[in-house]
């Protein structure tokens, strides 16, 4: 299955700076993984030692937030998926 990420110009350049990606894998986890194995530095980034994504960022779903991520959430071709940093403070 292939997805499009679109991800934040702000992160490009740990993805060869570009702003959408093509990744596959029929659940967040597995495009997640794919994310890593094509951009190395995005895995360092975005995911912890498991794999998971880590708390500062949040995943869309073809628009909608999911929340909370659930790494075994099915995705289909076609698929968009948008990454974004959770901004907090207090």
């Amino acid at each position: 299955m292939s997805v499009q990420m679109e991800i934040s110009p702000i992160f490009a350049k740990y993805v060869d700076n570009q702003l959408n990606v093509t990744l596959d894998g029929g659940t967040i986890g597995e495009a997640l993984q794919d994310l890593k194995r094509q951009h190395p530095d995005a895995g360092r980034v975005f995911l912890d030692r498991n794999g998971k994504l880590l708390h500062s960022y949040e995943i869309y779903l073809n628009g909608e937030g999911i929340y909370p991520l659930n790494m075994d959430t099915p995705i289909k071709d076609g698929d968009k998926l948008t990454l974004l940093m959770i901004i907090q403070g207090g």
